[in-house]
């Protein structure tokens, strides 16, 4: 009789741990689907040494627009540009020396995915940029 019992607890023990891994499997599959979600494309901004320009990289999926607006914490759009599909690559680099003291913010846009990168520039003898 206490090998039986002993065995149906032991069986009940490993049943539920098999349930809280399966749980667990899930919930960390449904977080990775969020997180591949998220990261449709990608992209950085860079500050070239010893100018007043940075460049911008984005590296994104075939077959899809890709929207990137330049503006001013008011919404003042400076620069806008829809980017073709067929590429995946778009690099391109933008001049500041003609832009004012205060914050931009580069906004990449594609279907429901949005990225911001901010950009701020403070003049003193020289502009000084620096990108968050």
């Amino acid at each position: 009789m206490k090998i039986s019992v002993v065995s149906i607890l032991s069986g009940a023990l490993a049943l539920t741990l098999s349930f809280t891994s399966f749980a667990a499997d899930k919930k960390k599959s449904k977080e990775e689907k969020e997180t591949t979600k998220v990261l449709s494309f990608d992209a950085a901004l860079y500050k070239i040494s010893d100018t007043n320009k940075v460049r911008l990289s984005v590296d994104k999926k075939e077959n899809e627009r890709l929207r990137v607006v330049l503006k001013d914490k008011a919404g003042k759009i400076y620069y806008s540009e829809m980017f073709n599909e067929h590429d995946t690559k778009y690099r391109r680099v933008f001049n500041l020396d003609e832009m004012g003291d205060g914050t931009y913010y580069f906004e990449l846009s594609q279907k429901k995915d949005k990225l911001v990168k901010e950009v701020s520039i403070e003049s003193t003898n020289s502009k000084m940029i620096s990108l968050q």
